[in-house]
């Protein structure tokens, strides 16, 4: 099965080893830190200041979470790398992701934000349509429904991160009612600098949480990706945007359906 070997930028994909795919497969999510350097994270943190606080400083059609210098998020070379391994279906080409993303949002919570809400988990049991699934057979897995989130600004341990219950993605039995205790010893969660990126399957249960760092805020972006056949959330980006796309890029936005659904640039995306 093709696959693109570099992004819309040109950069080459960055392949999840061994240990990362292991990791992400028996726990449903792994967290990657420092992905981003320093002057990146200041010019994306940045914008999502002026985009939470300042919206009419931006154009109109950079005005969500995918806007200004966030786009290039969207095709990262780690994500890249990730989605061929873990959500790619056979619709793609050296010019046409396998991949769709369908859905993004920025979160900027402040000391005492709570968003303690568990939901989610036994993917492995949902049903086709559902989205929030997760498929396995000798030596590949398939994450259906993908949250990618990039972290920032940095992130303690128990202080407000996003928790899970590791490996529920794979679950027979519901979480147990001990779960809804945010202080419950089966939440997992994460520390890392900013600029990280977490990587986890919507098929697992996972929660906000309350914020608890006093020196700054949370702030973080969330991409949702897909199959090029299935689509679960309602968000579309702005169609001037995505005229200003690279090709390649634009692909992630492309209909969804599943027959000849790979594209080349004579196409309309």
């Amino acid at each position: 099965m093709p696959v693109p070997t570099t992004n819309a930028d040109g950069k080459p994909a960055i392949e999840f080893t061994e240990d990362q795919k292991y990791i992400f497969d028996t726990r449903g999510w792994i967290a990657l830190p420092g992905v981003l350097t320093d002057d990146e994270v200041a010019e994306m943190r940045d914008f999502c200041c002026h985009l939470k606080r300042d919206p009419e400083s931006i154009p109109e059609h950079h005005r969500s979470s995918i806007g200004g210098p966030l786009e290039k998020l969207t095709d990262h070379p780690i994500v890249l790398g990730f989605m061929n391994e873990f959500v790619t279906s056979a619709y793609a080409s050296e010019e046409c992701y396998g991949f769709r993303m369908e859905g993004t949002f920025l979160t900027i919570r402040s000391k005492g934000h709570d968003n303690f809400s568990p939901h989610g988990g036994r993917g492995m049991l949902n049903f086709p349509g559902n989205s929030h699934t997760y498929h396995m057979h000798h030596d590949k897995a398939h994450s259906g429904l993908t949250r990618v989130v990039w972290e920032l600004n940095p992130v303690k341990k128990r202080s407000g991160g996003t928790l899970f219950l590791t490996g529920s993605h794979k679950g027979a039995f519901p979480p147990p009612k001990s779960t809804q205790n945010r202080d419950c010893p089966l939440w997992d969660d994460y520390s890392c600098p900013a600029g990280s990126v977490l990587f986890f399957t919507e098929a697992i249960t996972h929660t906000g949480a309350r914020w608890e760092d006093d020196a700054v805020d949370r702030v973080a972006i969330f991409n949702c990706y897909n199959v090029v056949g299935n689509k679960w959330h309602k968000w579309e980006p702005h169609p001037k945007h995505l005229t200003e796309m690279p090709f390649k890029r634009g692909t992630l936005f492309r209909p969804v359906y599943c027959q000849d659904n790979v594209l080349s640039p004579a196409d309309n995306v």
